[in-house]
């Protein structure tokens, strides 16, 4: 079984790797463009942990990005994420291979066609390799919690290095090192005193603890040290319905569900999250060493957010903990599933459950097809486009306005990237072109005045589920008028 189910497994994180290459079409958008800029600023790998003083700078992914340079392909920049995204398929497997060959390719098949990891493993960012550090130190900590004789110094020195790993990808991996101690003395302490659990796993973890303390000491620490300080690009305080709508988005594009992210206000939003907490609460019956992570990542995680008023929980990719665990939670009841019916009978209850869950886990996977192509359709908002249609109508270079610094650094790289001389302004004059947020003027209108001039609508693009921004590029209307005089002369 098992030389059977090798390719079964690298053809599922080949299907990944598709699905993430698909979606890493379209131009940088915002926070990889911000990212793209600070690698160029900083100049030298030192300056990337030294001289980016910023929440935006995820250390690795910069680096990635300062290597390519500014003005490299979107796919190039993108590879990092998207090499990650595709082995975290296959740790996956591994995890899933603990407990047999189903649950193995259950497991990987969940991971490689989830949208919110397809989505974060297709962008410039770090939030793909902290995800394979994590998912990583998930695996190496199962094992020995399931055999105690895998524990070693090693061992121990191998999971702090992931977690440094980890954090110097995205500080969020604090989340993931945190449940996983958590997790680790709740099952020792199924097995010993709690006093002897406790220093089992401080043994077992402190080479991790002391990874947390030097990724976040060097960051907080050079931003202490610098003029500005440690910079917060977007910032926004607790908000109980952002929250709620991050968490139904969260769900809902963990396993391809359609977005009720707008049900909020009718109170629909808490059936989701209450289903997946209860889900995560029946496997404390469970004997698998999987079922108190799950339990701590799904039930208490989310919740420390309103009960401590943590600020920017109104984003999905904050929760990307409780993602791993319902991937993991979901993947190991349906092979339970699956496997069960082999030694029940003809038509029995066992039976049936099995056919419910063949269903259940081709209906995740078609609709989480179906999510990703249609997300990847919108290219994250492809601020390329932008640049093409100026490029069409101005080939020598053109000037644009924008109505606030957002789209700035994304007009830079998309320009660098096409080789195309282009000046952005946010004052009068009014300049030949017009660059807006729809989201903030609630919908771009045919026509718009700016600087005593009139402006007509050339294109508009929408941002993703996760990812991106949306924009409407405006052309003055005697320049447009003088381009379609021409054309009309030209034929």
């Amino acid at each position: 079984m098992r030389r059977r189910y090798r390719p079964a497994l690298f053809a599922i994180a080949l299907l990944g790797l598709a699905l993430r290459i698909w979606s890493a079409r379209g131009g940088l958008w915002v926070d990889e463009a911000w990212s793209a800029i600070f690698a160029a600023r900083a100049r030298t790998p030192l300056g990337v942990f030294l001289d980016i003083n910023h929440d935006n700078n995820h250390h690795l992914n910069t680096l990635w990005m300062q290597m390519w340079g500014l003005g490299a392909a979107p796919l190039a920049l993108r590879s990092l994420s998207i090499a990650t995204g595709t082995l975290t398929i296959l740790v996956a497997g591994a995890i899933g291979a603990r407990q047999g060959v189903v649950h193995a390719l259950v497991a990987a098949l969940l991971f490689a066609v989830s949208p919110i990891l397809v989505n974060y493993g297709s962008e410039a960012r770090g939030y793909a390799p902290m995800l394979l550090a994590a998912m990583t130190m998930i695996w190496r900590v199962a094992r020995v919690l399931d055999d105690p004789q895998c524990r070693s110094p090693r061992t121990a020195l191998g999971l702090g290095g992931l977690a440094l790993l980890g954090l110097f990808s995205q500080l969020t991996m604090l989340f993931f090192v945190l449940a996983i101690a958590v997790w680790a003395v709740w099952v020792m302490a199924r097995r010993m005193p709690i006093e002897a659990a406790l220093g089992s796993a401080i043994r077992l973890l402190l080479p991790s603890i002391g990874a947390c303390i030097l990724a976040i000491g060097t960051t907080f620490g050079a931003a202490a040290l610098s003029t500005t300080g440690m910079q917060v690009g977007d910032y926004s305080g607790f908000s109980l319905a952002g929250w709620a709508t991050a968490m139904t988005r969260m769900v809902s594009s963990t396993l391809g569900l359609p977005d009720a992210g707008q049900w909020v206000g009718r109170g629909i939003v808490v059936v989701p999250v209450v289903a997946v907490a209860w889900l995560g609460l029946r496997v404390r019956s469970r004997r698998s060493a999987i079922g108190p992570f799950a339990i701590v990542a799904i039930a208490v995680f989310p919740l420390l957010f309103p009960l401590l008023q943590i600020g920017n929980s109104s984003f999905p990719r904050y929760f990307l903990l409780t993602v791993v665990a319902i991937l993991l939670l979901v993947a190991d009841d349906i092979a339970h599933a699956l496997v069960q019916p082999r030694g029940a009978s003809r038509g029995g209850r066992r039976r049936w459950g099995g056919v419910l869950a063949m269903l259940g886990l081709g209906a995740i996977v078609v609709a989480s097809l179906c999510e990703n192509l249609a997300q990847a359709a919108l290219r994250r908002g492809d601020p390329g486009a932008a640049i093409a249609t100026m490029a069409a109508r101005a080939p020598r270079g053109a000037a644009v306005m924008v109505d606030h610094l957002r789209p700035v650094a994304v007009l830079r790289v998309a320009a660098a990237e096409a080789h195309y001389p282009l000046a952005i302004t946010g004052d009068c004059p009014a300049r030949r072109f017009l660059q807006i947020d729809p989201s903030v003027h609630d919908r771009a209108s045919p026509t718009i005045v700016r600087c005593g001039q009139r402006y007509r609508r050339l294109v508009v693009r929408r941002s993703a589920r996760l990812s991106g921004a949306a924009w409407a590029l405006y052309e003055r209307a005697d320049f447009a008028a003088l381009g379609q005089t021409r054309g009309q002369a030209t034929h």
